[in-house]
């Protein structure tokens, strides 16, 4: 097998944080060579990884996924939600505007980087379409 070099720039693009679907799937850790028992498996270019073995091959520090809104670190054991390529800790998956937690089912949009419910994205798609009315006048 041959070593994986992983850079931090890369891992963030390239990382991926998914369950292990039982008995059937059998990861071995491309890190350290030995069975991952973990309830999630962080996978990088194909590979699988232990959360305490993924390390930037330059600098040394441990990569985990941040969470997009609060920027810190989601354990492999946490549950997330997901917006395009973006991840979110539970607590922190909610609307930009009325703070509204937002739950799996709910529709939402995510507007340059923001979460929004549909009303408040309604809401403003109004106010807007309002403003460039009234500036034509």
């Amino acid at each position: 097998m041959t070593h994986l070099r992983l850079f931090c720039f890369y891992l963030y693009y390239l990382l991926s944080v998914s369950p292990l679907s039982g008995a059937s799937e059998r990861a071995v850790c491309a890190g350290c060579t030995r069975m991952i028992s973990d309830r999630f498996v962080m996978r990088v270019a194909d590979a699988s990884w232990h959360e305490g073995c993924l390390r930037c091959a330059a600098c040394q520090r441990l990569f985990a996924t941040k969470c997009s809104s609060c920027l810190q670190k989601i354990a492999p054991s946490e549950f997330v939600m997901r917006a395009l390529e973006r991840v979110y800790h539970l607590s922190c998956f909610y609307c930009c505007v009325c703070e509204r937690q937002l739950c799996q089912g709910d529709k939402f949009v995510l507007k340059e980087g923001q979460l929004l419910c549909k009303n408040d994205y309604e809401r403003e798609k109004i106010l807007l379409g309002t403003i460039r009315v009234r500036m034509r006048m």
